[in-house]
């Protein structure tokens, strides 16, 4: 899946600028052909964690994530969605 490999791997940044990590893989609702969310594991492979970030938390998709203040949310139709087709010049109704 295109945008799916385009995501994973890239660095995810807080609102403030602050590397939170990179992105392992992507979960996305084929019903909807949508993103929900992006994962970042932290820490090891054997001991570390996967943590789950809602895509209406993304804030840009460029060469890196950023991500909104906590407690900003928007519809994912108005949001990150949208922006990232915008930008990455994909021009199709949905974003798979």
């Amino acid at each position: 899946m295109k945008i799916k490999d385009e995501l994973i791997g890239k660095e995810v940044l807080d609102s403030t600028g602050h590397e939170v990590g990179k992105v392992d893989d992507v979960d996305v609702d084929f019903d909807s052909d949508r993103i929900d969310s992006i994962i970042l594991h932290e820490g090891g492979r054997l001991r570390g964690r996967d943590r789950v970030i809602p895509y209406s938390m993304v804030e840009t998709v460029g060469e890196r994530i950023i991500l909104k203040k906590s407690g900003e949310r928007e519809s994912r139709e108005e949001g990150g969605e949208r922006r990232y087709r915008e930008e990455s010049g994909d021009k199709r109704e949905g974003i798979m």
